[in-house]
Formats: C-alpha cells, structure tokens, sequence
C-alpha cells in the first residue's frame, strides 16, 4: 500500500547478520562452522539461539530477536552494534573509518578500535567515542584494521569480530556491565601484542584530557572532556584501565586522526589471551575502578556475557508477544533500543556528579543522564513507565536534579555523561505523576520549571507551538501542586497560540510543503500543522469543525505530506481516532509498521523522487534514508504501535487505540499481574477493528485510560477484512480532551 599525557584540542573530521535467515543463517554469520578458524568467538555462536522456548526452569527469553546490526549502515538509523546493557554507562563497540555518528557504519570494512561510549541516532556527528582501543601485531602498529565480515556477531550485551593485521589474525570480543566494559583479544601464538589507545579523539570536539599509569604497572587511569552534540556544552568522564597482564613500555605515537596515540606493548606469550577492562564513572578513576572491580572481578569474559545477556532478557520479557521470526525480530530489536538510555551514572558507593559540576549523594535512587528530549519525550519514557516504573520514579528524579542543579535546553558546560538535549522534561515530569509515579521531588523543581519557561522560544511558528505546550503541561503541575493562580497564568499563555495557528496553519500557503519554511527545524508547515496534541479538540475547532479537519487530515495523507523520518508529525497517523474514522489509523499504522510505502523527505529537504518500501526492516540499512533513530524514539514508536497503541498526548494519560501487529501479546506488570492484547486472525487483510472487550464488556470507543491499562487483564479487538465504521466512531468515544 502506497501512502500518505595531557592532550589538548585539535581539528576534527566531519566523519553477523543473523535471525532473520533464521538459525542456519545466524551459525554461518556467526562462524560457528566447525572448520572456521575465527578467534573472536567462544566456539558457541549458536548459543544465542538457547533457550527460546518458554518452560518451567527456563523464562520466556527475547534476546535470540534482538539484531543491534539493524540500522546499522549508512544514514539509515545511525545506530550502532556495541555491546551495552540496559540503561548501562558503557557502550563498547567498533568505530569504523570513517566513523559514522555512532562511531559505526556496517558498509565499511576497517576499523580505527573500539570506544566505550555513544548515543545512538541524535543526529550531527554524533557523541561520545571515549578511550578508543586498537589491537596490533606490530612494532609500528597500523592505524586501522580489516574486520573478518564473516566473523561478526552482535547480540545483546556481546560484540565480537577477527581483525587482519597484515598475515596475522587478532580475535576480539567485548562484552559489558553497567559501568564497566570487558575486552578480550587472542593474539597468534608467540606475537608480542601492543595496544593503540586514543585518549585524544572523541567523536566531538576535544576540550582535554589526561592520564597517567598506575603503580602496579597493569593499569592506566585518567579523564576526557569532550564537547556534546553539535559541540554544544562539555561532558567529562573518569576512568580506570586494567590488563591482563603487566606492560613492557608505554610510549607514544602519532594517531590516526592527529594528536597522539598511547602504545601499551606486552611481551609474547604461549598464553595468546590478552585481555581489558575498563570502569567508568561521573566522579573520578577511583569509582571508576571500584565499580569496575565490584562488578567484574576476574577475566570470565563468557560469564560477564552471560549476565548481560541475562540483564536484556529480564528487560525485554516484560513484554512477550507472538509471531513470525521477522516480526519478533523488528519488535525486541526495536524495544532493546529504548532501553539503552538513560544511563545510570550513580556509582556503587551511592555517588554521582551532577550537571553543576559538584558531587552528589543518591539518598534511595539511581541518577541517570544522556538526555535527547526533544525526540524521546514524545514516546520513549511513556514506555519506559509502562515496563518499568521503578525505574521511571529514578529517572524522574533525575530530571527534578537536572533543574535543581542548572539545566538549559541543550547541554551545559559540566555534564557528567555524553548529551544532546533537555527540551521538555516539565511534560515528562507531569507524564510521570499522572500515572502515579509519586517518588520524585516534583515541587522542589517548580521554580526552576518556571523560570525556564520564562526563557522559551517563540521566534518560529514551531518553536511557539512547543512552547505552548510545555505552558500546558507547566499549567497542568501547578494544579496537581495546588497552585490555582499560577494554573490560571500558564493555561492562559498555553491558550494564546490559537492566534498563531489561525493565521499560520488553517490556510496552507505556497510554502506549506517546504523544509525549514518560515524558520521551521527540521518539518514543514503541513508537518507542524498538527502539533496542538494538548488541545486536540481547540485544534479541531480552529481549523472548522470534524469535517474540515478530517478532510485536510485524509488529504495529508492521500498527498504524501507526511513524513515518519522525523519527530514532528510522528502522532498525525492516530489522529483519525479524533474525528469518527479510526479504520483510518488502523490502515495507517499497519502499512508504516511492515509494508512498502512512499517517503518524500529527508531532515532538511524534500527529494525529487520518494523513497518507497518498508520503514522498519531487519537489515543494516533497517530504517529509510536520514532517519535517525533519534536515541530510541523511531524504535520505541515501532512497539508502541505494534502492541496496538499510542500516547498522543504525553501528560495525558490516555492511549489511541490502533490494530496490533501481534494475534496475542502479554504485559508483565511490575506487580506480577498480566495485561494482555488479544487480536485474533489479524493480518494483512484482516487489518480493521470491528469491535473490542475489555475484561469481557464491551469497549467501543478507540481509547484507553492509562488506568486500564494498570488495572484490566484483557484487552481483545475482534478483526475484520473491511472497514469497522461503527467502532470508535460516535462523537461521544472520542478521546477525552487534555486541555483543562
């Protein structure tokens, strides 16, 4: 269906495959042959592919579905293969050359190491690409290597590749913990190794950095500041190094991309084992190393493998669904990539550095950082709250401390952890509490929240339209804190955008499909359009009434105006559940989800010619062309409407009910209840809603309260081959408006 030392700055450079195939596939890929000569692996490739039946002793296990290469090539998801656990500080994967936003890109063959941090998909040159490492055979080592393609493997929490150095093969495989990252390297036997590390080349611009070696002769320990995306603001992260075994010198080479590399050499071994492991922390190398140490004791790369294989599987199988290997495959891929960040800066001892710079006590929560709201605040921590409100009041918390230590939109000049933007956290906080998530200091912050929205933009028709929203949400805290006549202020200024949107949007002008028209970021008036998701029913009668705003809504889509590569119009698709027509969105979403469609823009222009197939693919080139997925918020837009639902409106907590991707799909509450989405026979052709139960009642309007999603155990669509018009369509089942 077709539709709608101490180094200083210096010049930078703008700069496997398995389970879909199946199991046959992933052995090959992975180089589990038993005439395979790779040293990367641990001969038991296949082992991913344990365990996928649920039984007794053994749990319901999603990570055999989970494809980091996905996203992985070109401009297509800017993601990235590195080995991470959930919510971890250590993203340890390959930076190619030349690298690629996330430090990665799956079409190029030779690698300049391996770095311990990125966030995946926010644009620029991306972030991060600390304390990168380069294995070598040489008395001068190259500057990259030759990745064995046919020995790469990626699954969740493990990396591992062979590298060429001339007539010599290296193995390497990585594996991580929360703070901590594990590199073991085989050497052949009797080569003496050296490691090539760039303390120098963040992916961003260097501020400094600095190490030293330590008094054991095993160790090197030290700190890198860095420039954010887009080189706005700084973060600096600690860290502690430990080898295997003791260096023979240390001294220092030209890098490869300028500055100076550390060349750590060791003496040849019969033991051709080399092994790292690295700590990071926000405070300083001493943490650093504590928490390295406390949560990796010894060497056992398979067990620290395990664990984080273990970790995901614990993550992902709050949510467990049915279907086809390909399907799964884009579903627990696309949710392991939510679940990548925020990271959870707190050291074991209980300490963090804040965003002022100082240190910090975590009194009975886990601080988090690595923010790129103005993308994720639209979905991500929706669900995040969803699978894990624990662990939601926490990172609530730390946006309640980012306030209360000095936050600006983007990133300020002490940030304890790769960033990109803050935009927006006021909704995410009033998201949080009307959900009843209670264990966050939210007055505490209000201050702060309103003197920052005393400074929000409104030099743009967009930026006037967000501002106006977070006036709504500002509006919204205040009465949950009793606060009538600051209520009163904030609903009051959230109101005077309808000016705006009269004279702007009601008549699309010549310049309506045009990027960046009028100072537009990165959308199209059409795109922008839609954006008053607080006052959806304002919205409605602003533009004429049902009638007129469905009619421009379908022409929207008939005309090709929509665009999924970016975050503006992202919601558009469940707006027809607004007007009486949710047979619409269930058409909609179906084909945005897993069929071919046509796609006209890039971020910043509109191509001659669309871009037609699939959005979401199980490939390396797995989202279209320049659309990043913007730390999560593609991926996390893919499960929302896979399980059948969307939060249009985040601070309202109500969901767009849609047709699910899956015939059956279970929500493990935190509580240990279950809330499960039934929708039998659906598929291609049986795509529409013809009626829906909840607990066994009827339920005929296309919404839910995020209440029932807490409290029922059932929710069940009844699928057709036609056109449901009679579900969800009377005025009365409308969603209920979120402006009050």
């Amino acid at each position: 269906m077709i539709l709608f030392g101490t180094t200083r700055p210096k010049n930078q450079k703008i700069t496997g495959l398995f389970r879909l195939l199946g199991l046959v596939f992933l052995c090959l890929a992975a180089g589990c042959d038993e005439n395979s000569e790779s040293l990367s692996g641990d001969g038991d490739a296949e082992s991913v592919l344990e365990n996928e039946t649920e039984t007794e002793e053994n749990p319901f296990d999603p990570t055999p579905y989970v494809d980091p290469m996905i996203g992985t090539a070109g401009d297509c998801g800017q993601l990235s293969p590195a080995a991470s656990v959930p919510f971890g500080m250590v993203r340890l994967g390959p930076d190619t050359v030349i690298r690629s936003h996330s430090g990665y890109d799956y079409n190029l063959s030779h690698i300049s190491g391996f770095s311990h941090t990125r966030i995946d998909g926010v644009g620029c040159n991306g972030v991060g690409g600390d304390i990168r490492i380069l294995p070598g055979t040489g008395e001068v080592p190259a500057a990259a290597l030759e990745m064995d393609k046919e020995t790469e493997i990626a699954e969740a929490g493990y990396y591992a590749v062979d590298l060429i150095d001339g007539s010599q093969r290296i193995g390497v495989a990585l594996s991580v913990t929360s703070h901590a990252g594990l590199h073991r390297y085989r050497f052949p036997e009797g080569v003496a190794p050296v490691l090539s590390i760039a303390f120098n080349d963040p992916m961003t611009r260097l501020v400094e950095s600095s190490w030293s070696a330590n008094d054991t002769g095993d160790g090197l320990d030290g700190w890198i500041s860095a420039a954010n995306v887009c080189n706005e603001g700084a973060y600096t992260l600690y860290f502690s190094m430990k080898f295997s075994r003791p260096w023979t010198s240390i001294e220092t080479a030209s890098g490869s991309q300028g500055g100076e590399d550390t060349l750590v050499r060791f003496e040849a071994s019969d033991t051709q084992g080399l092994s790292v492991k690295i700590g990071l922390s926000s405070v300083d190398s001493t943490e650093a190393a504590a928490d390295r140490d406390l949560e990796i004791p010894d060497w056992d790369l398979d067990l620290v493998r395990e664990n984080a294989r273990e970790a995901w599987r614990e993550m992902l199988a709050k949510i467990e669904c049915d279907g086809n290997q390909e399907v799964k495959t884009l579903f627990y891929s696309m949710l392991y990539r939510v679940l990548l960040t925020p990271a959870d800066i707190t050291t074991h001892s209980g300490i963090y550095r804040g965003t002022d710079g100082e240190i910090h006590q975590a009194d009975g929560f886990r601080r988090y950082h690595g923010w790129s709201l103005w993308d994720t605040y639209r979905n991500k921590f929706a669900l995040i709250s969803l699978i894990d409100p624990t662990r939601s009041e926490d990172i609530m918390q730390s946006l309640v401390g980012l306030y209360l230590e000095g936050k600006l939109d983007w990133s300020t000049e002490h940030e304890p952890y790769p960033n990109v933007r803050t935009e927006h956290a006021a909704a995410l906080l009033l998201d949080a509490r009307r959900k009843h998530l209670n264990g966050f200091a939210l007055e505490s912050a209000f201050e702060a929240i309103m003197e920052e929205a005393a400074e929000l933009p409104m030099d743009s028709p967009d930026k006037q339209l967000e501002s106006a929203y977070d006036f709504w949400a500002i509006a919204q805290l205040a009465k949950i804190l009793g606060k009538t006549e600051t209520y009163d202020t904030y609903l009051a200024q959230a109101s005077e955008v309808e000016t705006l949107w009269t004279d702007t949007f009601k008549t699309m002008g010549e310049d309506a499909d045009v990027m960046h028209a009028r100072g537009l970021y990165e959308g199209t008036l059409w795109q922008y359009r839609w954006a008053l998701v607080h006052n959806m029913e304002g919205m409605i009668e602003l533009d004429g009434g049902t009638e007129a705003f469905l009619s421009n809504l379908t022409q929207f889509f008939e005309e090709e105006l929509y665009n999924h590569g970016n975050e503006p119009d992202l919601h558009v698709p469940f707006l027809f559940n607004y007007v009486g027509q949710p047979w619409k969105t269930q058409d909609l979403v179906r084909s945005l989800l897993v069929e071919e469609v046509n796609q006209w823009y890039g971020t910043h222009e509109k191509w001659s010619e669309p871009y037609h197939g699939r959005i979401y693919r199980v490939d390396p080139e797995g989202l279209i062309p320049e659309m990043d997925d913007d730390d999560g918020t593609m991926s996390a837009w893919f499960v929302w409407a896979a399980l059948g639902m969307y939060p249009v409106t985040i601070g309202h907590p109500v969901v767009a009910l849609c047709t699910p991707l899956f015939e059956k799909a279970i929500l493990h509450r935190e509580d240990g209840t279950t809330f499960t989405i039934l929708a039998p026979e659906v598929s291609e052709s049986h795509r529409y809603v013809q009626s829906a139960t909840l607990d066994g009642k009827n339920l005929p309007r296309a919404w839910l309260h995020y209440d029932e999603i807490l409290e029922a155990g059932e929710l069940r669509f009844e699928m057709g081959t036609a056109p449901g018009t009679s579900w969800g369509t009377a005025s009365e089942h409308s969603p209920p408006p979120a402006f009050e």
